[in-house]
């Protein structure tokens, strides 16, 4: 049993019983498909992988028209991540319409350039993993990274999950200097998530990202947080598709979301920032 199927409680149904849930879920998606806030393209150091292909039928098996896409913490990164940052922007120009592109950037070394490289080709975002990288969310260098990336209209996915001391505070500090940043807390910022719902809940310019969150506390984010501010992840390949959108699917039902907020969560939430 994976690490996302003890999480999720779904590692001892049958296969037969999979299939059944996985009905249910079905019927819960939104006509116009998926929006996955959270998913990676390429090698990371621990091994793991995903090639836009493995990505695009992973896609096309559960109903997801578009997944944001950026790269792992590859061990080829080199300082600037350009190398990896060309395989995501490969799988985008392969599968078009299907992937929203992010660059990712290490603040502890110059970036200036890859990042107006990666504005100037038309990436979307930006992706900052603070644990991979080993870095704080204050540091000055990340500070004016954030400025840099608001000055583009480029919304930043920050990992804010597992492994994270802190969170909410630093980010305080930077929304008072960049109070235009559009930010996406991925792992819905967990280990802090009900001081960042009291920090952000009425800062329209945050959304929280639910992927490989367990189901009981979706269940306490939906429950907390306006579920217009909140959008679908799986984290490929850490998580996959059909336990996510259970695991999302189950919690916003118990938390009692309407189908509208549902559709919200899985696709409308985040689309609205990538029409």
């Amino acid at each position: 049993m994976t690490e996302t199927e003890r999480a999720h409680g779904i590692g001892f149904l049958t296969a037969g019983a999979m299939a059944e849930v996985w009905e249910r879920v079905r019927e819960r998606l939104p006509e116009e498909g998926v929006f996955d806030a959270h998913a990676h393209i390429g090698t990371d150091v621990d091994g793991r992988s995903m090639s836009a292909e493995g990505m695009r039928e992973r896609m096309r098996a559960a109903g997801v028209r578009r997944s944001v896409v950026f790269p792992l913490n590859d061990p080829n990164a080199r300082e600037d991540f350009s190398g990896p940052n060309d395989v995501v922007w490969a799988a985008y120009e392969a599968h078009p319409g299907f992937f929203v592109p992010f660059f990712r950037l290490n603040p502890h070394h110059a970036y200036e350039e890859e990042f107006e490289r990666c504005v100037r080709r038309g990436f979307a975002g930006l992706k900052l993993h603070p644990v991979s990288q080993d870095f704080e969310l204050d540091d000055p260098r990340v500070v004016r990274l954030f400025g840099m990336a608001a000055a583009a209209g480029l919304p930043v996915i920050i990992h804010a999950g597992f492994g994270m001391r802190r969170i909410v505070e630093p980010l305080l500090s930077v929304f008072e200097a960049h109070p235009e940043l559009r930010l996406i807390l991925g792992h819905a910022a967990m280990p802090e998530v009900l001081e960042a719902v009291r920090a952000f809940g009425d800062n329209p310019n945050v959304l929280f990202e639910t992927s490989v969150v367990r189901a009981r506390d979706l269940y306490v984010l939906f429950s907390v947080m306006d579920p217009g501010r909140i959008c679908y992840g799986s984290d490929i390949p850490y998580g996959d598709l059909p336990s996510t959108l259970h695991a999302t699917v189950a919690a916003a039902g118990l938390a009692g979301l309407s189908e509208e907020e549902m559709a919200g969560v899985l696709s409308r939430n985040i689309r609205r920032w990538f029409p």
